[in-house]
């Protein structure tokens, strides 16, 4: 008796499970990736806010901010006239011009203006402020000049202590970073500018 030959059965996998996972997979490298993305994102934000504020830091802790002060007593308390300049912020100051103004005139110094109250010798110490530096904490005296002996002399100085108080003064400044001020060296803060130009009209 001859048997038939057996036929081979091909079974037929369901690839649906398959193509699921892969899809699943699929999505999932995508999220990784854009979360991926997104933290590199957010991490370059925030390091550029770090390196901006570190920077602000930096220039905070080197803003200069200049004061002007007379009086007619020197540290001794003897009578004279001082004229002072001093740097209260944290970081050095370039001084690109300071003037004076009074009666109309505008002087570049103040042993200009006193040298403007009339003729004769008088002894003074003086120091300048235009074109210097002044370093953190910095005082600088522009003028010190002591009560005169001789009457000449008595009636110049009255003078200048008669006007101190109406004296104007004005100064343009600049930081290590170039970074530049104006102020009138009083209480009011320094206004920012782009550079220094020098004044007009200066005696």
């Amino acid at each position: 008796m001859i048997e038939a030959p057996e036929t081979a059965h091909h079974a037929h996998g369901h690839g649906g499970g398959h193509r699921w996972f892969d899809i699943v997979m699929a999505v999932a490298i995508l999220l990784v990736s854009a979360g991926s993305l997104y933290v590199a994102l957010h991490t370059g934000h925030t390091m550029e806010a770090l390196v901006e504020e570190n920077e602000r830091l930096v220039r905070a802790q080197s803003t200069p901010i200049l004061q002007y002060d007379s009086g007619n007593v020197d540290e001794d308390g003897a009578a004279a006239q001082v004229f002072t300049i001093r740097n209260v912020g944290t970081g050095p100051a370039r001084v690109n011009w300071f003037k004076l103004d009074h009666g109309g005139k505008t002087y570049s110094s103040v042993t200009d203006l006193v040298r403007d109250t009339g003729r004769g010798p008088i002894t003074f110490i003086e120091g300048s402020v235009n074109q210097t530096v002044l370093a953190q904490g910095d005082k600088r005296n522009m003028l010190v000049w002591r009560y005169p002996a001789d009457p000449v002399g008595r009636s110049r100085w009255k003078q200048i202590d008669k006007v101190r108080g109406d004296i104007t003064v004005q100064a343009c400044y600049c930081s290590v970073f170039d970074e530049c001020w104006l102020s009138n060296l009083e209480a009011d803060l320094p206004k920012r500018v782009p550079s220094c130009e020098r004044p007009v009209q200066v005696k």
